[in-house]
């Protein structure tokens, strides 16, 4: 890592060296024994295969961040409920990837997030009837049709974007639409524009923008934010 300015958060630190990397057993719950839903879930997602072995091969073949990224994002999606939605991964970065959207007995994709944003949900979606602040979270996002934005964190927050075929999913460090739980001190609230978090939106501007955002947003530091959050599979 090159030399950072004294500021840079030292939880932004994080690498290969003090971070786990997951194995097929802990990203599909089968530590202890093989649990056949994760499995499928995992397969598909990993690899467009209900062969448990093919998709294990695909696995083994990834680097270390990919491995890390995928297995962040499905513990995140696999405890909110709608892992159900996602298909084949087409592509991973980190914290991230693109996947085929899956139609599920609930509905469309669509249909799917839809149904868990507004009143006491756990996303937004980016439209203007849900205020400025809320619109401008897709605006660098021209290839999306749609976005939503998980709302009730601060870290490793899920950005979501329906783009012409795929979907992509990424996490932002610093969320500046956490506004569901967050103190109010750091809740901005305008009427027709909506409301943001002024504090994570500082943070968001200053560690996640050019020349800064490579070493905040790692795999890595998001492991190590999540697990304060909620329980990983590794």
């Amino acid at each position: 890592m090159p030399a950072l300015p004294d500021d840079f958060p030292d939880y932004l630190k994080h690498s290969d060296q003090d971070t786990p990397i997951p194995t097929w057993e802990q990203v599909t719950h089968s530590a202890d024994a093989p649990n056949r839903e994760m499995i499928q879930h995992v397969a598909r997602i990993v690899a467009d295969t209900d062969n448990e072995a093919e998709a294990r091969d695909v696995w083994s073949s990834w680097g270390a961040d990919d491995r890390r990224s995928v297995a962040l994002v499905v513990d995140k999606v696999y405890s909110q409920g709608w892992l159900d939605a996602v298909g084949p991964i087409h592509n991973v970065w980190s914290g991230a990837f693109n996947f085929n959207p899956r139609k599920t007995a609930r509905g469309t994709f669509s249909d799917v997030i839809d149904a868990m944003s507004g009143d006491g949900g756990t996303f937004i979606k980016c439209t203007l009837r849900n205020g400025l602040f809320a619109y401008l979270n897709t605006y660098n996002h021209k290839d999306w049709k749609q976005g939503w934005m998980e709302i009730g964190v601060a870290n490793a927050a899920l950005h979501i974007g329906l783009k012409e075929k795929l979907v992509e999913v990424h996490m932002e460090v610093f969320n500046p639409l956490f506004i569901k739980g967050a103190p109010e001190a750091d809740v901005v609230r305008i009427p027709l524009a909506g409301a943001y978090n002024r504090k994570l939106f500082a943070l968001h501007r200053r560690w996640e923008q050019p020349p800064y955002a490579e070493y905040s947003r790692t795999s890595a530091n998001y492991y190590h934010l999540m697990r304060q959050s909620m329980r990983l599979s590794f």
